[in-house]
């Protein structure tokens, strides 16, 4: 699963860094105090999650 991060820098790999997430990564980042609401989209194919990634930099640098 490829997961997409709600921009919160101002970083296209603060969005999305093109790696898949395990269930153990993601079980150990809400361990360290990650907020579910952080997640913008998950995404079975790289594919899609760099489509959403693009829409979501593209969107953040023009706020």
């Amino acid at each position: 699963m490829y997961l997409v991060y709600t921009p919160f820098y101002r970083s296209r790999k603060g969005i999305f860094d093109g790696k898949p997430t395990t269930m153990q990564e993601l079980k150990n980042k809400f361990k360290r105090g990650m907020d579910a609401d952080v997640i913008d989209g998950i995404y079975s194919t790289k594919k899609e999650a760099n489509d959403a990634a693009d829409k979501l930099f593209k969107k953040a640098k023009r706020n």
